[in-house]
């Protein structure tokens, strides 16, 4: 009986390093969670990213060219309305296109971003209105527009960019200008372009420690 009892243990002993080997296996099989280090990349990213669509916007608003050709790698390919090729030269057409009106409001919601190391996939919504002058040349109208940006970006030098754009007309509308108060403002109340918008000298002053 005492011997039956050895030969158990042993056994028991013997298969031990198996079953071991069996956890060890499952645990490598299974999908490791990303580190705190990883989460905060990611995050980080996702910032970055968001402020990059965001500078595009409140470019085109300022008419800011070099805050709009800094979203962008100098190969960027780029595709929006009848406009197929760098996404450098959709800026240098479309920019005097957007000097000649009164001026526009460009705003970015409905964020998706998904990334993978140095490269990012990133959808949003865009909503732009243009005010400028009418077919007859007689008063002011809004031109209305809104769509998506589709956008492969690419982390270089821990510089995040667009990649690729891929710009989509969803939805316009033109509508008299309805102005109440607005149309009568003094200039100082109103916002302007780049050089002469408060954001500029406001922000030269903070970057002063004024």
């Amino acid at each position: 009986m005492e011997t039956n009892e050895r030969r158990s243990a042993l056994a028991m002993l013997l298969a031990l390093p198996v079953g071991v080997a069996a956890l060890s296996g499952s645990a490598a099989a299974a999908p490791r969670k990303a580190g705190a280090a990883d989460r905060l990349d990611r995050l980080a990213s996702h910032q970055e990213i968001t402020d990059i669509l965001n500078q595009y916007a409140r470019g085109w608003d300022r008419l800011d060219e070099e805050a709009l050709r800094g979203c962008f790698w100098p190969e960027a390919q780029h595709q929006h309305g009848g406009f197929k090729g760098l996404s450098q030269d959709f800026i240098t057409k479309a920019f005097p296109m957007v000097a000649k009106v009164k001026g526009t409001r460009h705003s970015i919601s409905n964020i998706f971003i998904e990334i993978e190391g140095d490269r990012a996939f990133a959808e949003c919504y865009f909503a732009a209105t243009h005010r400028r002058m009418n077919a007859a040349g007689t008063d002011e109208e809004d031109y209305f527009l809104s769509g998506r940006y589709l956008d492969r970006l690419e982390r270089r030098g821990g510089v995040w960019k667009i990649a690729m754009r891929r710009g989509l007309n969803e939805f316009e509308r033109v509508e008299p200008r309805a102005d109440v108060s607005l149309a009568k403002a003094d200039p100082e109340q109103l916002g302007r372009r780049k050089p002469e918008d408060p954001y500029y000298t406001m922000l030269a002053a903070f970057r002063a420690g004024k």
